[in-house]
Parts: structure tokens; C-alpha cells; sequence
């Protein structure tokens, strides 16, 4: 398995499924015991782990400064904060006294050793073995008394990609935060950097000469600066980022918008790191993210810094690839040739070839999502960000900051640097707002304001930014009803209704979808599995009003319940009372398995081996089926 994922990735849902499954069978042959701890656990004397800890000072320092990080987001009451070595040893824990006690039940304490063989499967012994980034929760666990948390761990690599070990964190599953894995995996990516840095700053002092290869190498801006704030060198990428010929010899302070405090830096290098801001410079505004990295001697004398810069526009696509929000959906992932969902299909895309607003109008489970991807993709800037928002699922009093951000010392609880809004994450890129119809009336306002100026206000900033972000918004409310009621502003839906695309619900495309996606659905999930005619026969007659995410849903149940890889009406879940509510069906069970049939033998011209297929039997079947009916 750890060559089929790539190292250091973060792995899919399929993946982590075989994975936690594989985890699962090894640690029952290992003989690890999922009730108790196991009391024979390898731990470290106190003289083998201080000379462990001795000789990873370096990195356990790096560690425990980005470990306060996390306490900006996260009580440490509630959260424990880990760092297991390449062996499995713990090293470094960081947390309230809370947390610790219930790693301590659990033995996630200094100097224990956290491998598969000795405590089964958990995140931080999967990271080791794997080494690509994990997070479980509950009964992904191994062992019971993990079960109530939700763990996520990330390794840290050295130089040359070797393993230094796992930064993990822990706590009650109902209390972490849904980024966590994100966040764990930026630290360790934060302390590699760290670590890069303090090997290069050992460099500058014995080999100038190769120092400054390895920051013209380097693919990200570098600027180094003294004590007094005067630029002593600027790599390739800088200048390209900055638009300069050079900096050389020039004060720092020269970048108006780039505010740096040596004495802070030099103290609390930890509040340094991926920072945001917005330098003027040759009449132009250059929004980056950058971190500062304090430079000393072998005897801690301050002898400058060392400042990486990211166009902000980068951080953006990191971002995409990490979180997982990249849309993969394109116009060949939209099944179905039913007249309406075809008209629907096309008018899509020709909103691909357009800048204009798109509405999508459709039930729950439709697709408009899907819809919306595929525009996205089929547009000129497919490789620019899409980032949806589901407007009715986030509180009112928040709904602002996450679509417009906020400035520093906004409210109480704002992080610090501020953080930018939706609606620049999506700038040149697409802005999908999604149950446009729930959301609040007061917001409509303001979205409407953005629409029309395509400038936002962050909360609490005082300078607006501007935003090219291409709108589709989606909902299933009715609009109109809306309107009438006035819970939705006439003047918004006359400046999102430009081109609008109806999706069709489930039930009036017709069996020919239907049986389309039920085979699709089961060809996705395990395609050595098949349905009987009554099956497909139920499907059909099915009025499906959670649409296609049921009709999805319905099939991987049966899936789970289904013997001998065949799926029967009955593993369906199908009630005779839903089945009669499809309009125009009359009959049993047995009279719809003939009509299906006899309706697939008239489509394919009596092909029984094209209609076995269709009908996901084999030809043996369905000869006995026609001789049954006949």
C-alpha cells in the first residue's frame, strides 16, 4: 500500500478505506489487544529519552514553536499536541492537563512507543509506516478506548526525504476542527521549512558561496536582510515576485505594506510564519504571504533575517490541492440523454464559453454541484480556483467573514494577520454559492453590493480589495415564492438570473437515466456485482424524491446487504407503497420485471446479449426470463 500512495500525500477516501482496513487485519495478527492498553508497551528509560530528545533538539525546537500555533485555533484544554520519532518514540507533547491525562490512560505519553505492532491502528502509527498524512476517527481506531477521538498525524521529512517522524494531534471527535488534517500537514511542511532554513543559516556561515546557489535554487522569493533593515541579498524569484531589477542595498522598508519588527522577530520567530499582506510597490499591489526566520551566530547573536515570499495566488493553489475543493467533474461525468436533462446539459455549456452569472435551479440531489464543476471545467480558467460556500449552512453573524474575510484585530477571536475571504480565494477563478435561496436577508445586501462593484470590505479592514471572481449560484428554493414573501430580494435574483439552468428531478427523466446511473452507480462501487431484473424493474418504478444522491445511496446499501453479488428488489430497500407512488405504474413486482424486460429486448432489436447487459444480467437469465414470460 505505501507504494501506491505517494509519499507524503494525503490520501483519498478509497484509499484510507484499504488502508484502515489492512491496518486493521495486521494488528489482530500482531495480537494487539482492543480492549485494555497493552501493558508491555516498549517505553524509553529516563536516560534513553533524554538523549533522544538531546540529540533531535534542533528539531523538537522547530516543533515546539509551531506547536503554539495550533492553540490560536484550538484549546490546548481539549487537544494534544504530539511529535513520535521515525522509531515510534514519543518526544514531545503539548497540551493542558486534561488532554494529558487522557493520553496518559491511553499511554500516548513521553517515551512510549506508538508502532502498528504495539498499539494497532492509529494515526500516528499509520503516518510512520506509510508515511503520507492520516486522520481517523472513531471506530477507525483499532483500539476501544481511541474510538471516542479524532486523530490526525503528519510526517516531517528531513534532508534527502528522510523520515523524521509524525506530528500528531488528538481530541474528542465532536470538538476538533474540520481543517485539522490540513493544519497538521501545513506544520510539518512549516517545520521542514524551518529546519531547511536552519541548516542553510549553518551554511551562510562556512560556505557563502555555495549559500547563494542554494537561494537562487530556491523556489520561492528570499530576501535576507541585516539588523539595520538593508536588504544583503535577493534571489531570481523575489525580484520576479516583487517586479524589481534589484534590492540590493536598499532598505526593507522600501516594500510600503511589509511591517517588520526585528527585536519581535528575533524573540518570537513562531508569530512570523505565513503571514499576509499587501505591498505597494511601482504603482502596483502585490498581495503575498511570507514568513520571517530570525538569522544568528553560533552564539545567538542577532545577525539579520531571512523573509520567504509566496504570491498569495500560489498559497491559493496549495490550498486547492490540500483541501481537496479541486472540481473534478466535467461534462462527461453528467449521465444521461433524457430531453431535459440534455437541454440542461447544453445550456451549461454554453455558460462555459461565457463570463456571465449562472443560476442553477434544481430539487436536493440533483446535481447542481456537479453542474457547476463541469462549467468551471469547461471554461477557459479551469486551472483557476473553484471554491463553493454552501450559503445556508454557516450562521448569519459568520457568513460575512467567510465570505469576505477580515483584518486583524477585527472581532475577538480573529486570527492574527487576519484571513481572506472566499471571494478573493476564487479571484480570476469561480465562486459557487451554493443554497443561495437560505441565505439570510441582511447578507443579500451585501452580496449584491460585491456583484455590482466586484469589490469586497473585508470586516474591520479599511481598504477594500477588488474581486474577479465568476459567479454560479445554486438553490432549491423556489424563488419566485421567495420573492413573494419577501425573503428574497428581487433586485439579487434579477442580477444572478442571467443565464439560469433547470435541473431536472430524477423522476421525469425517464428509465432510461435511471437505469443509466443505477449501472454507472454500480460499476463506481464494485463492478463484479449485478442487478436482477426486478431490481432494475423496482429502480424504475421508484418516484426517487432525494433524486440521484438517493438513487446512489440506495445502491451502495445494497451493496452491503446483497447476497451472491447480486442486488434483487428486495436488497433495494424499496417499499411497495413507494413503488406505487410512480406515476402511471400499475401492477406487481413480477408485471414491471416483464415490462423492464420486454422494453430493453424492443430497445436493443432483440439483442439478448446487449440487453443482458443493459438489464446487469447474465443471457443465461434472461433466456429463462423470456421463456418464464412468454
Amino acid at each position: 500500500m505505501a507504494n501506491i500512495i505517494p509519499i507524503g500525500s494525503i490520501p483519498t477516501k478509497e484509499q484510507m478505506q484499504r488502508v484502515i482496513r489492512a491496518s486493521h487485519k495486521r494488528s489482530r495478527q500482531y495480537g494487539v489487544n482492543q480492549e485494555t492498553r497493552n501493558l508491555e508497551q516498549k517505553r524509553l528509560s529516563p536516560a534513553e529519552l533524554e538523549k533522544k530528545q538531546d540529540e533531535n533538539k534542533e528539531l523538537l525546537g522547530a516543533i515546539a514553536a509551531t506547536i503554539n500555533e495550533f492553540y490560536d485555533l484550538m484549546s490546548p484544554e481539549e487537544f494534544l499536541v504530539g511529535f513520535a520519532d521515525s522509531e515510534g518514540y514519543i518526544l514531545h507533547l503539548a497540551g493542558g492537563d486534561r488532554a494529558r491525562e487522557t493520553s496518559a490512560d491511553r499511554q500516548f505519553s513521553l517515551g512510549y512507543r506508538w508502532t502498528e505492532k504495539d498499539v494497532g491502528t492509529t494515526a500516528t502509527s499509520l503516518c510512520l509506516r506509510l508515511k503520507v498524512s492520516i486522520q481517523l476517527k472513531g471506530r477507525d481506531h483499532y483500539c476501544k478506548q481511541a474510538q471516542g477521538l479524532l486523530s490526525s498525524a503528519a510526517p516531517i521529512f528531513g534532508h534527502q526525504g528522510v523520515l523524521l517522524g509524525s506530528l500528531c494531534i488528538f481530541g474528542d471527535k465532536s470538538l476538533i476542527h474540520p481543517h485539522t488534517l490540513i493544519m497538521i500537514t501545513s506544520s510539518a511542511r512549516s517545520i521542514e521549512r524551518h529546519m531547511r532554513l536552519m541548516r542553510w543559516n549553518t551554511e551562510l556561515i562556512s560556505n557563502a558561496g555555495f549559500l547563494d546557489n542554494v537561494i537562487e535554487a530556491a523556489g520561492t522569493g528570499l530576501l535576507i536582510i541585516d539588523t539595520d533593515l538593508i536588504v544583503q541579498k535577493i534571489n531570481y524569484q523575489a525580484k520576479k515576485i516583487l517586479n524589481v531589477d534589484d534590492l540590493k542595498g536598499k532598505s526593507i522598508s522600501s516594500l510600503s505594506g511589509l511591517q517588520l519588527d526585528l527585536d519581535s522577530i528575533f524573540e518570537n520567530p513562531s508569530v512570523w510564519k505565513n503571514r499576509e499582506c499587501h505591498i505597494q510597490h511601482n504603482k502596483k499591489d502585490i498581495h503575498l504571504v511570507y514568513s520571517a526566520q530570525p538569522v544568528l551566530s553560533k552564539n545567538d547573536k542577532p545577525l539579520g533575517a531571512v523573509l520567504n515570499i509566496t504570491k498569495f495566488s500560489n498559497i491559493r493553489k496549495l490550498i486547492d490541492k490540500i483541501s481537496g475543493i479541486k472540481p473534478y467533474f466535467t461534462f462527461d461525468s453528467l449521465i444521461g440523454s433524457s430531453p431535459a436533462f440534455t437541454k440542461a446539459v447544453d445550456l451549461a455549456k454554453r455558460a462555459s464559453h461565457s463570463e456571465a452569472t449562472v443560476l442553477l435551479l434544481g430539487e436536493t440531489g440533483t446535481g447542481k454541484e456537479l453542474f457547476a464543476q463541469a462549467i468551471h471545467n469547461g471554461a477557459k480558467g479551469a486551472d483557476k480556483p473553484f471554491v463553493p460556500i454552501n450559503c445556508g449552512a454557516i450562521p448569519g453573524e459568520l457568513l460575512e467573514s467567510e465570505l469576505f474575510g477580515y483584518a486583524e484585530g477585527a472581532f475577538t477571536g480573529a486570527k492574527r494577520g487576519g484571513r481572506s475571504g472566499k471571494f478573493i480565494l476564487a479571484n480570476d477563478g469561480t465562486m459557487l454559492l451554493d443554497e443561495i435561496g437560505d441565505m439570510p436577508h441582511d447578507m443579500q445586501v451585501k452580496l449584491l453590493r460585491v456583484l455590482q462593484s466586484k469589490v469586497v470590505q473585508p470586516v474591520g479592514a479599511r481598504k477594500p480589495l477588488q474581486t474577479n471572481a465568476r459567479i454560479i449560484a445554486s438553490t432549491h428554493v423556489d424563488l419566485a415564492e421567495a420573492m413573494l414573501h419577501n425573503r428574497f430580494r428581487r433586485d439579487l435574483y434579477y442580477r444572478l438570473n442571467i443565464l439560469q439552468i433547470k435541473i431536472p428531478p430524477l423522476r421525469e427523466r425517464g428509465e432510461v437515466d435511471i437505469k443509466a446511473l443505477a449501472h454507472y452507480f454500480l460499476r463506481k462501487n464494485n463492478p463484479e456485482f449485478q442487478f436482477t431484473a426486478d431490481a432494475i424493474a423496482g429502480l424504475v418504478a421508484y418516484h426517487w424524491p432525494g433524486n440521484v444522491r438517493e438513487l446512489e445511496n440506495t445502491i451502495q446499501r445494497a451493496l452491503h446487504v446483497c447476497k451472491d453479488q447480486t442486488i434483487t428488489v428486495k436488497d433495494l430497500g424499496l417499499s411497495k407503497q413507494d413503488l406505487s407512488k410512480k406515476a402511471g405504474f400499475q401492477g406487481t413486482l413480477l408485471d414491471m420485471e416483464k415490462k423492464v424486460i420486454a422494453e430493453t429486448l424492443r430497445e436493443t432489436k432483440s439483442n439478448m446479449a446487449e440487453a443482458a447487459r443493459r438489464l446487469g444480467i447474465s443471457r443465461a437469465t434472461l433466456y429463462r426470463k423470456v421463456k418464464q414470460f412468454s
